[in-house]
């Protein structure tokens, strides 16, 4: 891939604000080698330069994720080799249907009305819309509850639909989708990337999905609000993700 072609479509994926590089690095662990496997120190630095990571920045990363537990290093000669512990693949692994899931988390939403003289436990995933009236993906069974059953074609007022994401996350959603149509229309007219330069683009896109999905409720798209672009950028990304296949530790290795 041309080299100006790759530095403009990192820039504009990377956009005014710069990751936090230790989020970054737990990205590159999560796409790169969830299964455990292990990544140079040099590989790793490559990849961060690529995408505009200082040595010093990524140095400073490592060690957080070392001390946090996310990762453990070996030294290999002179080099030291970087891999996920047992508690870090388990949380990527949780983590990644979510984040590479063509489909929405949830193909159908209730909502559900409780008596307000007997509050009910709910899951983290629920959207409370009013004090008695919550918006879920799993109705209470044999509660003290009602629960009618939504649709796509049943539109749900804007302001309940305003409830279940905010606005910050929806609008991140629809500016990532016009930066991944752009990195698309980028690969139609550039040579294939070199494994660096696929790596790096691959855990740009992924992080900066991860940010936004992860920060969405677990319910169908049509009960988040009209801004949210999230079918758009999941289908977007499964198409970039085909077309930038995932490198080998072992093919970065004799790129870096």
């Amino acid at each position: 891939m041309q080299a100006e072609v790759f530095e403009q479509a990192v820039a504009d994926l990377r956009g005014d604000v710069a990751p936090r590089v230790w989020s970054l690095l737990v990205t590159v662990f999560g796409d790169l080698a969830r299964d455990g496997a292990a990544i140079p120190a040099a590989v790793l630095g490559e990849i961060t330069a690529r995408i505009g990571i200082k040595p010093e920045a990524m140095r400073v990363a490592l060690h957080r994720l070392r001390k946090d537990g996310w990762i453990d290093s070996t030294r290999q000669g002179r080099s030291s080799l970087y891999r996920l512990t047992s508690g870090g693949r388990a949380q990527a692994v949780a983590a990644s249907p979510r984040i590479y899931a063509v489909d929405p988390p949830a193909d159908r939403a209730f909502l559900v009305l409780t008596d307000p003289a007997s509050p009910l436990d709910w899951s983290g995933g629920d959207i409370w819309v009013t004090p008695h009236a919550v918006l879920t993906a799993h109705p209470p069974q044999g509660a003290e509850a009602f629960a009618t059953p939504l649709s796509a074609a049943q539109v749900l007022p804007r302001w309940m639909r305003a409830k279940t994401c905010d606005d910050t996350t929806a609008a991140l959603s629809a500016d990532l989708a016009a930066r991944l149509a752009r990195l698309e229309r980028a690969l139609d007219g550039a040579a294939p990337p070199d494994p660096i330069q696929a790596a790096a683009l691959r855990v740009l896109i992924v992080h900066s999905w991860r940010r936004i999905v992860l920060k969405a409720p677990e319910l169908p798209d049509y009960v988040l609000p009209d801004i949210w672009a999230g079918p758009d950028c999941r289908v977007r990304m499964d198409r970039l993700l085909t077309r930038l296949p995932r490198p080998s530790p072992e093919t970065l290795v004799q790129s870096a």
